[in-house]
């Protein structure tokens, strides 16, 4: 009976969701739902993945902090679409980088060059533009997904640091690429010191905050890193914005079950008001 009633749940929310889909394309929303297809899907070693998927339109449409909704399964099994961080995005194609954790990222992890995919996106908001400003990446394991797109985006490089930390080096994937970006500084940590500095990447950002004249900082990782970099520098005079993952049944503000607590203790639907907040306005539980 149980497994009966959560199979209706997730029927009536994907009917719901379709009509709170079709008002949202009514209301000259961005984003579109396509069939598109797969360019690349390739393993960087272990249990981590980049996936090239070809649309144009949202390619093109896509701003760094915007996510995509992924149909694993052409079955409903599992039912639900699986929210990725775009990590990259050219005129044709754009990307996402995933760790195989579920049963979602193992069947996408299975898909091959040439297979097709429904695809929703782009959706939610984006990271602000930075006129200029002395700006601080500061990226935790698959955090980097937002903070590359933010490099690869914005024109003016030179004035870009990124702090960039991992489990080991197992988990840090991309370190050679971001090197030659050609941005002011860079500095990368695994907690066990298997590659690079030994330490956690809030160890340092304060000084680094402090002695590079930071103006602004966007950060993205697990929560326990962004909780602990909110209480290192909310003391700062610089303007943070953070960028959160969620779970997510829909992606576009009807299912409620990505909200977070805000800073007035009310919510937040990551989703829709996100998922870039300004760090301030978010209820860290420290």
């Amino acid at each position: 009976m149980k497994n009966r009633n959560f199979i209706f749940d997730c029927f009536f929310l994907q009917i719901l969701s379709g009509v709170y889909f079709g008002v949202c394309l009514w209301d000259n929303s961005f984003m579109r739902e396509e069939l598109c297809r797969i360019v690349k899907n390739r393993n960087l070693g272990g249990k981590y993945f980049l996936m090239e998927i070809e649309s144009a339109y949202i390619s093109r449409n896509s701003k760094p902090g915007n996510f995509v909704m992924l149909e694993v399964s052409g079955s409903n099994d599992p039912l639900l679409k699986r929210p990725f961080g775009i990590f990259n995005a050219d005129s044709d194609n754009f990307a996402v980088y995933y760790e195989v954790v579920g049963k979602g990222s193992e069947l996408l992890s299975k898909k091959r060059s040439g297979d097709s995919l429904m695809v929703v996106g782009p959706l939610g908001n984006f990271f602000p533009e930075t006129e200029g400003k002395n700006l601080l990446l500061i990226a935790g394991g698959r955090g980097i997904v937002p903070l590359n797109y933010v490099l690869n985006f914005f024109p003016e490089k030179k004035n870009i640091s990124l702090l960039y930390g991992a489990r080991s080096s197992n988990d840090l994937n991309f370190d050679e690429d971001l090197k030659k970006i050609g941005i002011k500084d860079i500095y990368f940590y695994t907690d066990d010191g298997s590659k690079y500095k030994k330490g956690f990447v809030t160890e340092d950002v304060k000084n680094i905050i402090l002695n590079d004249n930071i103006d602004l900082t966007f950060s993205c990782g697990p929560d326990v890193m962004l909780e602990a970099l909110a209480k290192k520098i909310n003391d700062l005079k610089t303007e943070n914005y953070v960028s959160l993952e969620a779970y997510m049944g829909c992606g576009f503000g009807i299912c409620h079950s990505c909200v977070v607590e805000d800073n007035i203790g009310g919510y937040k639907k990551v989703c829709t008001d996100g998922p870039v907040f300004k760090m301030e306005d978010i209820g860290w539980q420290t």
